[in-house]
């Protein structure tokens, strides 16, 4: 009998010691000895605080399933080097899948990543479902436990997984555990403070281009696009108030200045990829499609806001004129020269309506269209008289 003490609370025993006096000893006269040499097998049990569990062997271990066809099992791992232990559960489908799956405890996994050589694993119990796995995780992985500073556990046992309660009454009760127990916390709350709160580091670089990679495949996008549209269709309200905060967050100065430089900077250093947007971006509102759909948006917009519309129709108005107050000259077709001068092309209009030469004032247009030399309907050149008579702008 050979006995192995890892810590107070861990303790390995085995039925033969391999290497007693320098040579593997067996008794050969026992034929149960006999046979558990042949299978390689070493009868082996394992205290766990004041309870002794016996291991199963692998060749048990392959062909225990729970009643639903599913392997469940308490299993132990120990770095046999620092004695250092993990102890967890596993429910899996496949066997295959046990032999992969080494634990999913964060420290457990930092450390095993570095010294897997170094690692033993015992399973110590089979479980008839995942309820009894998780119950009997929780008898073993408790406070006194936790206290133990080789274990490798950083929460008590039995977190369930059949049941995700995500309640808020769940989250608070999680917040204050771990203010009344910050030590159990602390060295995962140092790790992330040294990774992501001491500025930018190559590591971070590299995760932060992973994350982004991993989430513009189309698989993700489209993950994303369906759990949005399902929380628009559960939260109405929520949605909606969400768009004015959205709205009211893009129009701070603060935040058209910063989307300013980034755009500014993103344009220095792709000219051409800005050229090549600006492009689609003003084919995207020129398009028959988005015309219509701007031409159907503002119906709607002035049928359910009449007084914003008369306001904003009289803005409009206001600007063109404004645009419409550029002094104009009036030419002879022949020699060029200047015949008259006006102040603006309203002035011209009227002037041509009481000479009686055009009916109305709209003829504004016309002369605007000269001055700015809008290529003409036939496609032959551009427009170079309105009324007999040729246009410039005067400035």
């Amino acid at each position: 009998m050979m006995r192995i003490e890892i810590t107070e609370n861990i303790e390995i025993e085995q039925k033969y010691n391999l290497f007693e006096n320098g040579v593997m000893y067996f008794n050969l006269t026992n034929p149960i000895d006999q046979g558990e040499r042949w299978m390689g097998y070493n009868p082996t049990r394992i205290r766990i605080k004041d309870k002794w569990y016996d291991t199963i062997p692998l060749h048990i271990l392959a062909r225990t399933k729970a009643g639903d066809g599913y392997y469940r099992f308490i299993y132990i791992q120990i770095n046999m080097a620092n004695n250092e232990y993990y102890i967890g559960k596993v429910n899996r489908k496949k066997w295959k899948e046990i032999t992969k799956y080494q634990g999913s405890g964060l420290l457990f996994k930092s450390k095993y990543s570095k010294h897997k050589d170094e690692f033993v694993r015992y399973f110590i119990a089979s479980c008839d479902s995942q309820e009894e796995t998780e119950r009997l995780e929780a008898e073993i992985v408790d406070d006194q436990l936790l206290k133990d500073k080789k274990c490798l556990n950083l929460v008590r046992g039995g977190g369930g997984t059949n049941e995700h309660n995500n309640s808020e009454e769940k989250r608070k009760k999680q917040k204050e555990y771990m203010k009344n127990h910050p030590e159990r916390y602390q060295k995962m709350v140092e790790t992330a403070h040294e990774l992501y709160c001491s500025g930018n580091t190559v590591q971070l670089e590299k995760r932060g281009q992973s994350i982004k990679a991993t989430m513009s495949a189309e698989k993700y996008r489209k993950m994303s696009r369906e759990r949005i549209f399902n929380w628009k269709e559960q939260h109405p309200e929520e949605y909606e108030k969400s768009r004015e905060n959205n709205k009211l967050a893009v129009r701070t100065e603060e935040s058209r200045s910063k989307k300013s430089a980034s755009l500014k900077k993103w344009r220095e250093e792709n000219p051409q990829k800005a050229i090549e947007n600006e492009r689609k971006s003003l084919m995207a509102r020129t398009s028959p499609k988005a015309n219509k759909k701007r031409a159907e948006s503002l119906k709607e917009f002035n049928r359910a806001n009449p007084e914003k519309a008369r306001e904003n129709t009289r803005k409009r108005s206001e600007a063109s004129v404004k645009v419409c107050q550029k002094g104009v000259n009036m030419l002879d077709l022949e020699t060029g020269e200047v015949i008259m001068s006006f102040d603006s092309q309203h002035d011209a209009a009227r002037w041509l309506v009481e000479k009686g030469i055009a009916k109305n004032t709209n003829c504004a247009s016309s002369i605007s269209a000269v001055c700015r030399k809008q290529p003409c309907d036939s496609g032959y050149g551009f427009r170079k008289k309105a009324y007999g008579f040729g246009w410039t702008f005067r400035d």
